[in-house]
C-alpha cells in the first residue's frame, strides 16, 4: 500500500476514531459504531480495530490501534482477481466482485474466514448491507461491458447460503449506495443521485431524484449524505429523507 493511500485511510481513521462516541444509530447503513465509514466502492473499510484494505485478489489486514502506525497482521489470497470493493457490517466482510459476491467471516478479526459466494453475470458492483439483506448495483463500464444495470436484493440471512430475491433494471448506471434507516441512497450516474424507499425490500419505490448530481459514490452518517460527484464532493442534510437539504460542495476538475 502506497504513502498516499495510507496516509488517506488513517485520515479517515482519525474522523472515525473521533465519531465513536456519536449518537448515530447503530442500524445505520447496517453497521454498529465501531465500524469504519467508507464508501460502498471503497476498496478498504474499517471494523474495531482493525482495518482491511483490497489489493488486488488479497485482503491485508492491519492493527491500527496506534492509527499512526498501522502493523500489517495478515494478508489472505480471496482467490479472485476481480475484487472490486469491500463492505463491513461489524459482522461479515460483503466483497463486490465483478462475477458476484465473497462474504467472509469476522468471528476472529485478524484472520477473517470465507464463508459463501454469491454469483452472478460479469458486472462491475458495490455491496451495501442492512440486516439481512444486502443491496448490490450492477453497472456496465470500461472493464464489464458485458453485464447489466440493474439493483439486486439478497437474502443474506444464511450468510453461507445468500438468496437473490428480487432484482430491479429500472436504472441507467447504477454505482455507489448507501443505507440510512428505510432509505437507500443510489448514485445512478447520469441520471442523478436518487432516494428509494426500501421499507418493502419486494417493493423497492423511487421517491426522489438530484438530477444535477452526477453521482459515483455515497456515504450516509449522522444525517449527512457526503457525495461523490463528476465535478465534486457534496454534503446534504438527510433528516427528511424526501428533502434533501444542501449543505456545501467541494468542485474537483
Amino acid at each position: 500500500m502506497n504513502k498516499i493511500l495510507i496516509f488517506f485511510v488513517l485520515f479517515l481513521f482519525t474522523i472515525v476514531a473521533c465519531d465513536k462516541d456519536s449518537s448515530s444509530p447503530a442500524s445505520e447503513s447496517g453497521m454498529n459504531n465501531n465500524t469504519g465509514s467508507a464508501g460502498s466502492m471503497s476498496k478498504f473499510t474499517f471494523n474495531g480495530n482493525y482495518l482491511y484494505v483490497v489489493q488486488g485478489q488479497f485482503l491485508q489486514v492491519y492493527n491500527v490501534v496506534n492509527a499512526a502506525s498501522p502493523v500489517l497482521k495478515n494478508t489472505i489470497d480471496l482467490k479472485n482477481n476481480a475484487v472490486e470493493t469491500i463492505f463491513s457490517n461489524g459482522t461479515n466482510l460483503f466483497f463486490g466482485t465483478q462475477n458476484g459476491m465473497l462474504i467472509y467471516g469476522l468471528s476472529n478479526p485478524q484472520s477473517p474466514d470465507y464463508l459463501s459466494t454469491y454469483t452472478h453475470l460479469v458486472s462491475c458492483d458495490p455491496v451495501v448491507v442492512s440486516g439481512n439483506l444486502a443491496y448490490v448495483t450492477l453497472s456496465t463500464g470500461t472493464r464489464c461491458n458485458r453485464g447489466n444495470n440493474q439493483l439486486e436484493v439478497i437474502d443474506i440471512s444464511d450468510v453461507r447460503n445468500p438468496v437473490l430475491l428480487r432484482t430491479y433494471t429500472s436504472f441507467d448506471n447504477p454505482k455507489g449506495m448507501a443505507i440510512s434507516g428505510n432509505y437507500l441512497y443510489l448514485c445512478d450516474a447520469m441520471e442523478g443521485f436518487k432516494v428509494l424507499d426500501i421499507t418493502d425490500p419486494m417493493d423497492i419505490q423511487e421517491k426522489s431524484t438530484l438530477p444535477s448530481v452526477i453521482a459515483f459514490d455515497v456515504i450516509a452518517k449522522n444525517n449527512i449524505l457526503t457525495i461523490t460527484g463528476k465535478d465534486g464532493v457534496y454534503q446534504y442534510d438527510c433528516t427528511d429523507p424526501l428533502n434533501l437539504k444542501f449543505i456545501s460542495k467541494i468542485n474537483v476538475q
